[in-house]
């Protein structure tokens, strides 16, 4: 399981008729030139997406690794799949009950 930070979720229905859901994290990026932080989609299992309701988080995420057996540009390639989800903390502080307008 690794933690990251999940910064967006997205579940939607494929032509075929079948749900399908990608994760939005955000990652080191690989260019030493680039300074900050960069997205990176990962595919997921519909219904542990629709589990991650407290965004930007950090969640820990089982990833698989599947390899694509298709035609064209997909063929033997491999891409993170999110197959199971853990809330562990929200990016976004709590509204305290008590705060004092300022």
């Amino acid at each position: 399981m690794a933690q990251l930070l999940v910064l967006a979720v997205n579940i939607y229905q494929r032509k075929d008729g079948g749900h399908a859901a990608r994760v939005v994290v955000a990652s080191t990026p690989r260019n030493p030139n680039t300074r900050g932080l960069v997205p990176v989609e990962f595919d997921a299992l519909p219904e542990v997406a629709d589990t991650m309701k407290v965004l930007p988080g950090v969640y820990k995420l089982d990833l698989d690794f599947p390899v694509a057996n298709g035609f064209g540009g997909r063929a033997n390639e491999v891409r993170p799949l999110v197959v199971g989800a853990q809330f562990v903390a929200a990016m976004v502080p709590e509204k305290k009950a008590d705060a004092k307008p300022s």
